[in-house]
């Protein structure tokens, strides 16, 4: 299993709502949504390098 590090980040009221809002629609939570969102923005990006 890949080792997990704690991180603090610092988001805006609307920022947070947000990620509630989704995690809570998804069944996820807030740092699954995180992580997903980062792995669904490294994908673009690597996609728009090519």
């Amino acid at each position: 299993m890949p080792r997990k590090t704690r991180l603090q980040i610092s988001l805006t009221d609307k920022q947070i709502e947000e990620l509630e809002k989704l995690a809570t629609e998804k069944g996820f939570t807030k740092s699954a949504i995180l992580a997903l969102a980062l792995e669904e923005y490294s994908r673009k990006e690597l996609e728009q390098k090519k």
